[in-house]
């Protein structure tokens, strides 16, 4: 039975490597299902993923459904895992204070499947203390995380902030669907 990952993107340059990440999981029979954040539209079209995945992309939290559902709460049910690539520190931020004012956080929050995030922004952010406390909370409630790596990064400085090698992301992805 095909597997259902929803794939969340976030307001992040490495937004563009969520497709290679939809292309691969498609091409290994996975079932990739995008929501997008209003500021991961400022990166990425819904058309290009929706392309790419063979599935609609969810945005709105509002938007009125073909069917009478609860969409976050649908999307979360038939998930069997969420990854969040590339996740902001505002993702992170939110998700750690319990935040769910958009439809990915509503979703996640609302979900009992694995959750993987891939941490992509600038080094200071990254290293912030305020992002490691929201990350090290975000993994005593059983969250995953994967990278980021040191490399160049949008404002042109090499650092800790570039999202992790798509290639690590898809083996812990398989590991965790295992």
């Amino acid at each position: 039975m095909k597997k259902n990952i929803i794939l969340g993107i976030t307001g992040s340059i490495a937004a563009y490597k969520a497709c290679d990440l939809i292309t691969y999981l498609v091409k290994k029979n996975y079932s990739v299902t995008c929501i997008t954040t209003k500021e991961a539209e400022a990166f990425i079209t819904r058309l290009t993923l929706e392309t790419l995945s063979g599935n609609k992309v969810y945005s709105d939290m509002f938007e009125m459904p073909e069917k009478r559902e609860i969409t976050h709460v649908t999307l979360s049910e038939k998930a069997d895992l969420i990854a969040v690539c590339p996740a902001s520190a505002n993702m992170i931020g939110k998700l750690a204070a319990g935040i769910s004012d958009d439809l990915l956080t509503c979703t996640i929050i609302s979900s009992k499947c694995p959750v993987l995030i891939a941490p992509a922004m600038n080094d200071n952010m990254y290293k912030h203390g305020v992002t490691q406390r929201n990350i090290r909370e975000l993994r005593k409630i059983g969250y995953e995380f994967i990278g980021p790596i040191s490399g160049r990064l949008a404002c042109g400085y090499i650092g800790t902030g570039h999202i992790a090698e798509l290639t690590h992301i898809t083996q812990r992805i398989e590991k965790i669907l295992k």
